[in-house]
This record gives C-alpha cells, structure tokens and sequence, in this order.
C-alpha cells in the first residue's frame, strides 16, 4: 500500500509539473484577469515598446519590448513545421532561462474580411544554423476591448538561447484561430466613462505575415516568468 501510494504521488506530480509548463496560467489560484494583468498590465513595469528595424535581425535586450513585423520583406526559409517568413532576435548573451511575452497584433485581413493574426513559432538557433523543435506560444488569449486594438497574448520559455527565429506554421495559414466564449463585460474606462459588452466568441484567420511585440526577460530556472 505504501508503495502504490509513492507511485500515485510521483505520476500526479508529474501530470501536475507537465501542466504547469504546458499552461502560463499555471497557479491555481490565478484567474486569467490576473495573468494578463501580471504580465501585461498597468502593474507590469516595462520601457516603451519601441519599432524594430525593419529588416535584418533585430537586437533585443532582455526587458526591453520591441513591434517587429513579418511580411513580404522579410526572410524565407524551411523549418522542421514548413517553409515561412521569418525574423530573427538576437541577444547580447545567452541566456540560460528565458521568459518570452507575446502580443500578436490583430491586423487588417490582406486575402479577406475583418482581421487577421499571425500563428508565432519560435525556433532556437543551434551553433551555425540549425534549430531546434519549435516552441508554439500555446494557449494564446484573447484580449478585446472597445477603442483598443484585438491583440492575442500568450508566453513561453526557453533555455540556452541567444539567437531564435519567430516564425509560423504553412499549416496554420488560413485555418482559424478561435477563441472561447468570453463572458460580458461592465467595466469603467480611464476617461471616467462606463462601457459593457456582450458575450462574445471570436474567430481570426492565421495569416502568413503579422505584427508582434515581444519582450524577453531572463529568468533564474527553467519554467519560470510565464
């Protein structure tokens, strides 16, 4: 009996740490209000975003946001998930543990109606320049609010990285992003006036070209800053 305890005890904390990582809303008691707000709020002390250069690689240091874009200018090249366009970050150093935060900017549907959003993979360069699996900004959560641009937000960690490409999936083009069915909302805005909205359920095609800010920071241990 003891025994079978010890196993029930390893493979539930197994599960549990799998889901932590796999999920940044990964404390229990957080609700995704808190989430978003920890990591893109009002409370969450970050420098301006800034542009970043149009082509090339894009400088990054950690803390410091950047709008990158990836359109038909940019780069082009097959990955482990398929050809795409692509831009690279590089940073000072390596870092050994890395939080990365993602806006992805809903823009206007070049090949249809209404918007569209770009599906980010971000693949580690290796020496010279090989990759590794992706990693996929996995969920992504919608954030909609009247007078603000639809964004979806998402993060993700990796290890070992000083230079990654964000790139996406050939698969995902075209196929829907679909949110959950978010909940009315009553709520006051800065300028003293009240707003309320329906409950609302969101579809935006991936797209092969998109609009981002990204913010690296480098963490202690693997798995943490999401």
């Amino acid at each position: 009996m003891i025994h079978l305890r010890l196993v029930l005890t390893i493979a539930l904390t197994a599960v549990a740490q799998h889901a932590s990582a796999a999920n940044p809303l990964h404390l229990i008691s957080e609700t995704y209000s808190e989430w978003k707000e920890r990591l893109f709020g009002a409370g969450h002390a970050a420098p301006a975003v800034v542009d970043a250069p149009a082509n090339g690689p894009i400088a990054m240091q950690s803390g410091h946001p950047q709008r990158l874009r990836i359109d038909a200018e940019a780069p082009e090249r097959d990955f482990p998930k398929g050809k795409s366009r692509y831009r690279v970050v590089e940073f000072p150093e390596e870092l050994a543990h890395a939080a990365v935060r993602i806006q992805v900017i809903a823009r206007r549907n070049e090949k249809g109606h209404g918007n569209a959003v770009f599906k980010p993979l971000f693949y580690v360069f290796t020496d010279g320049d090989g990759v590794r699996d992706p990693v996929e900004a996995k969920p992504l959560h919608l954030d909609i609010r009247p007078f603000r641009r639809t964004r979806l937000l998402g993060c993700v960690t990796l290890d070992k990285v000083q230079r990654l490409a964000v790139a996406t999936s050939p698969e995902a083009v075209g196929k829907p992003y679909e949110s959950d069915v978010r909940d009315a909302v009553k709520a006051p805005t800065p300028g003293g006036y009240y707003y309320t909205t329906d409950a609302v359920k969101v579809k935006l095609p991936y797209a092969d070209s998109g609009e981002l800010i990204l913010e690296v920071t480098a963490e202690t241990a693997a798995g943490k800053g999401c």
